[in-house]
């Protein structure tokens, strides 16, 4: 008897001793899904609502957030097994699809519009840049040649009578776009909220909102790599759903959507409201812009590998069942 209680208490340390070692070796839990965003971009908003609402684990998903500089940058995170979804620019998940055949799809649209081309407030006050055809000859910063940002640059050109060549692209990080300007380099494009806050430190003015240049444009989509939404249909759809409502949230209670945005990208309040007022926050994909994004990427030479037939592309490339489904039943 004694023996078969000595006996038992050492299994008992054994499990115990087990679970610590468990423990000690496994402190933070395996992620449900890691999700891919920009780095303080205000499009992607409804993600930070998301996290913030508590909505991921009302639905018991654990979430791990892996950040990026730019959409370019998260293509990459995809391709090297980094990130399962991700929130980014339509431009650069088209581009690097089909250029370098990283397998994604586009299961929701984030946001339209929310973005601008800026030009230097001195080069502005001196009336030497106060329109976009100013900017030939000069140089133009952009985040990347892959980004939604790029396109529109290019787009306004157009419009204005230029093309791309015409100016010098410069590629830089959006936080240093502001501070980098000289009267060789006078404007930039990014998405907000780095617009509003350099307009608001008087370091730039808007030459041109992205509504201006394309009104209701397409911007920034939620997508999933391939095999893990084959594998885990359940949980992408999951965040799809959260992704809708999050999205819903926002139009319904702006101002607790703008703290938390404020809180988010820890700016003053004044230039967050201002990239708030021009982001429209909409979950419906634009096939149809989408599908002039790519033919403008075709006839700029943006694409290596352009499909036989676009249309067939891209019903394979945009899954809009899982949002149709959320929108019924919810």
């Amino acid at each position: 008897m004694e023996r078969n209680q000595a006996t038992a208490l050492v299994v008992v340390v054994v499990v115990i001793g087990s679970v610590a070692v468990v423990a000690f070796w496994n402190p933070t839990p395996i992620p449900d899904v890691r999700i891919g965003y920009l780095s303080k971009d205000l499009h992607q908003l409804a993600l930070r609502v998301a996290v913030e609402n508590g909505y991921f684990e009302r639905e018991g998903i654990i979430v791990e957030l892996v950040q990026y500089g730019n959409g370019a940058l998260e293509m990459d995170g995809f391709a090297s097994g980094q990130i399962d979804m991700g929130y980014l620019g339509a431009a650069p998940a088209l581009t690097k699809r089909l250029n370098q055949d990283i397998l994604i799809t586009i299961l929701a649209a984030v946001n339209m519009e929310g973005s601008a081309i800026m030009g230097s407030k001195a080069e502005y006050d001196a009336g030497h840049v106060t329109t976009i055809a100013d900017l030939a000859g000069k140089g133009v910063y952009q985040p990347g040649p892959s980004t939604v940002q790029n396109f529109l640059l290019r787009l306004a050109l157009n419009q204005s009578g230029l093309s791309y060549s015409n100016i010098t692209a410069l590629t830089t990080t959006p936080s240093l776009m502001a501070d980098s300007l000289t009267p060789e380099n006078p404007a930039f494009i990014v998405w907000e909220p780095f617009n509003a806050l350099a307009e608001y430190q008087n370091k730039s003015v808007p030459l041109a909102l992205s509504g201006e240049i394309w009104p209701r444009h397409p911007c920034c989509v939620v997508a999933s790599e391939n095999n893990f939404f084959l594998a885990n249909l359940d949980i992408v759809e999951t965040v799809v759903k959260v992704h809708q409502e999050a999205t819903d949230w926002i139009a319904t209670h702006p101002t607790e959507a703008l703290a938390i945005a404020i809180d988010w990208l820890e700016m003053d309040d004044t230039p967050v409201a201002t990239a708030f007022s021009r982001i429209i926050f909409d979950y419906n994909l634009n096939v149809t812009g989408i599908e002039m994004y790519l033919d403008f990427l075709i006839s700029q030479n943006r694409i290596d590998n352009v499909p036989d037939n676009v249309t067939e592309f891209l019903d394979g490339f945009i899954n809009m069942t899982l949002l149709d489904e959320t929108l019924l039943c919810c």
